[in-house]
This record gives structure tokens, C-alpha cells and sequence, in this order.
């Protein structure tokens, strides 16, 4: 009898187990994942290692990709572990894309199931009849420095960070400066800000100089000493200066140094080709044109200086991925890049040609200050981790769940 009895106990215990386990909550999380690109810039590179880190953190939620048919490739085993689900249309497809959005992406939602969509290129939909929604605010171009933008795109894009401030339910800054900017100029409560910074990818380390020249050499046809600069060409990143700069280092001390541009050419760039095309020492200087990711690391290790006197920045990914590789920084002293940079490096005004001439010139010929930089920026970049930022992400995640 008593066999009988322990069977059945057995069963019994078994059966609340399952019942606990079906009742368990399970959060169902959908994330915009169409910017990681082949040609991806720095809200792409957010996006994959956020992706990539969130599922280490805590592995029970279930993960949905919003993507198109070319993210696929770039995703590799993340969206065959996870569950992406396709759209025809890309962000930069307005105003269809939006459309799709704002009324066809909500029903789609609601009828998996999700329980929080996270926008992390700054758009969301505008309806959230039953799911959390949360965005990442990268900055404030569009409002702060509109002159440097497409002038359509701009108004369009101020129209639509103010919908997506005013209808999501946590707002990610990717630094203490955006969320100042997104208080002051778009009067968000600050309860309704967190605050998570980016950090560099682990390719970025420093790596044998010899062998970095050798790279250099082979695939890119760099011989000489260089002073490096990553960037999408724009106008905000302020080219104009620090070629005007360059200048003056050539002056000083010769034809020692190259200066080497990377990046895909963006908008607005007429200014730039004009004065180019007289500039005095334009045999010194290389633009490379789009840098694939993993080649990034090479000009970051062989370069002497990076500079970067960009002017505004949401948070200024490159300054800490050289500084990750122990190359030494001038960058600029506004917006998010102090708060980025800390003692780490040379803050310089991006405005004054002189002072950034000077700053790089001082440290072209103090190898041991140099030195010291490269130390302190290494320090400063492991401070800023993935993990710790998809840690902040999820707990996002939770405070929005709509039960």
C-alpha cells in the first residue's frame, strides 16, 4: 500500500511542478535589428553586439528579430537560435516603412505575442495597445545641429523622434549628454530616461605594431607614419578643420606624417570636395572610403594619433575603440566625448584650427606622453563593457512589461 502511496506522491509533486513551469512567465521580446548592414556604422554596431551579449546575460526570454532577408547573412547563428520574422522595408524606406510601422507592425506584434519592442535606431511605432515599448535615443542632430543634416530629412526626423519620445515607455540614452539634451529640448521627464553606454567590440585590442604596418602596407598601400580619423563624412564631423590643421602639422614638421580618413561618404558633402580639390597637401592625405569592421583595428593600432574633432556626438563610439587599441586621443570637448574620454585623452575646441594643430603637433614629438595616454585610454575603455550595457538593456525590458 504504501508503494502505491509514494507513486502517487511522486506524480502529484511531478504534475505542480509542470503546472509551475506552464504558469512561469516568459518574456517575449522583439528587437529592430534592420541596421546591422554589411556596411554598417555605429547604430548597426550597437545593435549587433547588444544582440549578441543580451542572451548571455539571461537566457530565458525568447527573442524575436524584426530584420530583411540581407541582415540575415550578417546575423548568423543569433537568427537561427532566435526567431526573426521578415519585412520588405528598410529604415531609410519613408514613408512606406513608416506606414508599415506604425500600423501593420503593432498587429503583427500583438498577434505573437510580445511583450516588449525595442526600437534601437531611435524609431518605434506610435501605437502600444499591449506591449512595453522601448527605443534608444543615439542623439539630438536633427534639433541641435540641423544645418548639417539633408533639410527634409531633418524636419522629418524631428517629427519623428518627438513621436517616439512622447509614445514610448522607457527611453535608452546612450550617454548623460543626450539625456540632458532629450530633458531640455524635447522636456522628457528624466524618470522615463536610462542611461546606458556603448562599449568598443573585443577586436578592439591593442595588437603588434610591426605586424599592423605590415597589414597596413600590403592591403592598403600606407608606408608612412599616420594620424587616423574614422567617420561617416558629413559636416558635423568637421573634415574642413581638421585638414586646415593638418596643415599647420605639415609645416611643422614636414612630410613625415599622412593623414588617413576612413569612412562611407554620407550627405552634404560639397563644401568638403570643393576645398579639397586646392587644398596644399592633399598628396598626404588618404581617404580610404568604407573600412570593413574588422579591418578597423589595423589603422587604430598603426596610427600615431586619432583624432576626432567631431562637432556633436550622441556618444562617440570611435574615440573609444582607439582608445581600447592604446592609441592616443585629441578629440573634441563637446557634447558626449568629455564624458566618453574623461582625463583619458586631449580635449580640444573643434572649432579653433590653432589649438588642434598645436595639441597634435606636442604630442607627435612627446613619444612618452604618448605612452602615457595609450595607458590611461586602455584603462578608461574597459570600464565601458557590452555585458554590463545588455544587463541595463533587459532590466529595461522588465520595468516596461505590461502584465
Amino acid at each position: 500500500m504504501w508503494l502505491s502511496d509514494l507513486v502517487a506522491e511522486i506524480l502529484r509533486i511531478e504534475n505542480e511542478i509542470q503546472i509551475r513551469q506552464e504558469e512561469r512567465f516568459i518574456m517575449k521580446i522583439a528587437i529592430d535589428v534592420r541596421t546591422v548592414l554589411p556596411n554598417r556604422s555605429g547604430v548597426g554596431n550597437y545593435v549587433l553586439h547588444l544582440i549578441q551579449n543580451l542572451r548571455q546575460v539571461d537566457p530565458e526570454p525568447i527573442y524575436y528579430f524584426l530584420a530583411q532577408k540581407k541582415n540575415m547573412s550578417l546575423l548568423g547563428h543569433l537568427a537561427r537560435e532566435q526567431n526573426p520574422f521578415l519585412t520588405y522595408f528598410s529604415h531609410e524606406n519613408h514613408p512606406l516603412s513608416d506606414f508599415w510601422e506604425h500600423f501593420i507592425l503593432p498587429l503583427r506584434l500583438k498577434r505573437m505575442g510580445i511583450h516588449v519592442f525595442h526600437g534601437p535606431a531611435s524609431l518605434i511605432p506610435f501605437r502600444k495597445d499591449h506591449c512595453g515599448l522601448i527605443v534608444t535615443i543615439h542623439d539630438l542632430v536633427a534639433f541641435l545641429f540641423p544645418e548639417t543634416i539633408p533639410r527634409k530629412y531633418g524636419a522629418y526626423m524631428r517629427y519623428l523622434l518627438r513621436q517616439a519620445v512622447n509614445k514610448a515607455d522607457k527611453i535608452i540614452a546612450v550617454s548623460h549628454h543626450t539625456k540632458k539634451d532629450l530633458i531640455r529640448i524635447l522636456k522628457v521627464s528624466p524618470e522615463k530616461i536610462v542611461v546606458i553606454h556603448e562599449a568598443s567590440s573585443p577586436i578592439f585590442h591593442p595588437d603588434d605594431r610591426k605586424e599592423v604596418q605590415s597589414r597596413l602596407k600590403q592591403q592598403y598601400g600606407i608606408t608612412k607614419k599616420f594620424i587616423y580619423h574614422l567617420g561617416n563624412i558629413e559636416p558635423r564631423k568637421n573634415l574642413i578643420v581638421l585638414l586646415e590643421a593638418f596643415t599647420l602639422v605639415c609645416r611643422e614638421l614636414g612630410p613625415e606624417y599622412q593623414l588617413v580618413v576612413s569612412g562611407q561618404k554620407g550627405w552634404l558633402t560639397g563644401s568638403l570636395s570643393r576645398f579639397f580639390k586646392n587644398y596644399p597637401m592633399r598628396d598626404q592625405v588618404f581617404f580610404t572610403g568604407y573600412v570593413p569592421v574588422d579591418h578597423i583595428p589595423l589603422f587604430m593600432n598603426g596610427a600615431e594619433l586619432f583624432v576626432f574633432p567631431s562637432l556633436y556626438e550622441g556618444f562617440g563610439l570611435p574615440v573609444l575603440e582607439a582608445m581600447s587599441c592604446g592609441t592616443p586621443v585629441i578629440s573634441s570637448n563637446r557634447s558626449s566625448i568629455p564624458e566618453i574620454v574623461g582625463s583619458a585623452g586631449v580635449l580640444v575646441d573643434p572649432t579653433n584650427i590653432q589649438d588642434l594643430a598645436d595639441r597634435m603637433v606636442e604630442l607627435l614629438r612627446n613619444p612618452e606622453e604618448r605612452r602615457r595616454l595609450s595607458q590611461l585610454g586602455i584603462a578608461r575603455a574597459a570600464q565601458f563593457s557590452w555585458i554590463e550595457a545588455a544587463r541595463q538593456t533587459l532590466n529595461a525590458y522588465r520595468s516596461v512589461v505590461k502584465t
